[in-house]
Formats: C-alpha cells, structure tokens, sequence
C-alpha cells in the first residue's frame, strides 16, 4: 500500500457553491413538501447526487431493476408478491421511485419496504 497516495475526483466550481449552500439552508428553501414539485432546486438535486448518487440514468435503471424484480417475484406464485405485483401495476416510475430512494438505490432493499408496504 502506497502512503499518501489515493484517488481523487476534480469537482465543478458550481457543485462547491451548491454544497457550501447545502450547509446554510432553512427549511423555506427547499420548495413545497406535498403535491406536485415541477422542478426541484438545484441544492436538492445536488444533495440526492451527493448521497444518492442519483442521476438521472441511476434513476431510470434502479426503476427498471425494481420492475424486474416484482415481476420475477409474482412469477413465484408467492402470495404477497403476487399482492405487490397487483398494487404496483398500475403505478408511474415516481411511485417506485420513492421506495427506492428511501433505500439508498438498494432495489433488494426497495422490494422489501414495497413489500412491507403492501402487507400492511
């Protein structure tokens, strides 16, 4: 093991703004809690890619994986995951998308809130 030595990774002027930003935000700043959000701030988006390590691709794979994986359940014939493939068939990407979120992008983890939720 080399001493000193490690990886780094050059980061924008802009994203240095955004999380020194992250740091003196009230909870006025962060926009409306229920309903409908048509763009979210710029600190928020920067802290789910920070801690998320959401982008906008991750987004759409860990839906798509999560997908998957309730339809490979509900083919067990087990009968919650039949139950959890029946609630989330009818749901847009948003709906997964917070359990996946709620999980860290963990879809394992996500499934298992999903189904935790269905069953009660």
């Amino acid at each position: 093991m080399s001493d000193g030595v490690g990886t780094f990774r050059m980061v924008p002027e802009e994203e240095q703004e955004l999380r020194a930003q992250l740091e003196q935000l009230t909870t006025k700043d962060h926009g409306p809690v229920f309903g409908p959000c048509s763009q979210l701030p710029r600190h928020t988006l920067q802290k789910a890619k920070d801690e998320l390590n959401e982008k906008e691709e991750t987004r759409e794979e860990a839906v798509r994986e999560l997908q998957e994986l309730v339809q490979a359940q509900a083919a067990s014939g087990e009968e919650l995951a039949l139950a959890v493939a029946e609630r989330v068939q009818a749901r847009d990407s948003a709906f997964l998308l917070r359990f996946i979120r709620a999980r860290k992008f963990d879809v394992g983890r996500a499934y298992e809130l999903l189904k935790g939720y269905v069953n009660f």
